[in-house]
């Protein structure tokens, strides 16, 4: 059952990565442990070839698994990245990319997620990522 709906979770990402409208992306949908987010194509995520770029396709993944964490998990706000690893499977064409990210383990100190990355539409992967969050109670834990 999700802590919060998607329009939550969303205001929760702007208000917490930093530059709160940019990427703009939808939480399409939470649901049993897991969240499906959008990032809508603009002509600036593409790179030669006119493939969708790295940095777009992780950055759509971070956010899916950040947004499953925050629907699922007690204090997912303060929860941040730890682990990250992306395996691309075919040049995704210019259009949405969409992620669905999968809570697989959480742990007292960590969060394990996989996230599958499409292309326009849930029928043609991308990418795969696997990832993990570290698990704080507040904004400031672990800070020295």
């Amino acid at each position: 059952m999700a802590l919060m709906t998607p329009d939550q979770i969303e205001a929760v990402v702007r208000r917490n990565v930093g530059v709160p409208t940019q990427p703009h992306f939808e939480v399409l949908a939470v649901g049993t442990e897991s969240a499906d987010i959008r990032l809508p194509y603009n002509d600036g995520m593409t790179r030669l070839g006119d493939t969708i770029s790295g940095p777009v396709l992780m950055t759509a993944a971070d956010a899916a698994m950040y947004a499953a964490i925050i629907a699922h998990v007690p204090d997912g706000e303060y929860a941040v990245t730890s682990h990250f690893h992306i395996d691309f499977l075919r040049r995704p064409r210019a259009a949405d990319v969409l992620a669905r990210a999968h809570i697989l383990r959480a742990g007292r100190r960590s969060v394990t997620c996989r996230v599958e990355l499409f292309s326009q539409d849930f029928d043609t992967l991308v990418a795969h990522v696997s990832g993990a969050y570290a698990r704080m109670t507040t904004a400031t834990s672990g800070v020295g």
